[in-house]
């Protein structure tokens, strides 16, 4: 039997994003993340995002005296989930615009009792131009969908256009943060990262309190190796 299209409520996917803007007026073409596929979930997900996601939507006034960070395509959320007890100081916003998916991480932020995390459903970049330049502490985006054929490159989030706006949100001092298993995009992005003056950096270690992922595990399994990269806003 197949489970239910999924109903994304109305207030959910009006909460967080702000007034849509036509595309030839937006700074790189009609969208900045992509994603927000319809499909069908489960009952369980159903009442997840019925009840719980609205639960956890970011809505300013927020706490400005903690540092913001952004995670920009958190998927399911384990990641998410899993480093916020290393964040109770900071408030972290989960973006990602597939509303069923990001239900999952609904669900683990009410069974692990989680309070520093919020939900933004929705274009991250929309987010990161709501708070305005110079708000975010850091950044991360753990294994963005590398988009390998070339008809679909502008759909890429590490390009120099994109990584102007994200660069702009960041603080001095600020950290970018990426990890992927694609060689080619490890290589563009760090390219886009060497061509914009304000930042610096470069491939690091793997940072021991980012978990593996559910992207991360299934390119371990085909043989891929994670590659880290870390940049600093220092100007």
């Amino acid at each position: 039997m197949n489970a239910p299209i999924v109903h994304v409520n109305a207030s959910i996917a009006s909460s967080n994003a702000p007034a849509p803007t036509d595309a030839a007026h937006r700074p790189v073409g009609g969208s900045y993340t992509f994603g927000g596929r319809k499909g069908r979930i489960s009952p369980t997900r159903q009442r997840a995002l019925d009840e719980l996601v609205p639960r956890y939507l970011f809505a300013p006034p927020f706490d400005a005296s903690r540092p913001l960070i952004i995670e920009i395509g958190c998927g399911k959320g384990e990641a998410t989930a899993a480093m916020a007890g290393g964040d109770t100081d900071s408030l972290v916003i989960a973006c990602e615009p597939n509303a069923a998916t990001i239900a999952n991480l609904a669900s683990l932020l009410d069974d692990g009792g989680i309070t520093n995390v919020a939900l933004w459903v929705g274009d991250a970049l929309d987010l990161l131009a709501h708070l305005g330049p110079a708000s975010t502490a850091e950044i991360r985006v753990w294994f963005p969908d590398p988009w390998p054929k070339p008809r679909h490159a502008h759909k890429r989030l590490v390009t120099a256009q994109r990584l102007g706006l994200i660069t702009d949100a960041l603080t001095i001092g600020a950290r970018l943060r990426i990890a992927t298993d694609d060689a080619a995009y490890a290589e563009e992005a760090l390219a886009a990262i060497g061509a914009e003056p304000r930042l610096s950096g470069g491939i690091v270690a793997r940072p021991p309190g980012r978990p593996v992922t559910t992207f991360e595990a299934r390119g371990l399994r085909a043989g891929h190796r994670p590659i880290d990269i870390e940049a600093h806003r220092i100007r």
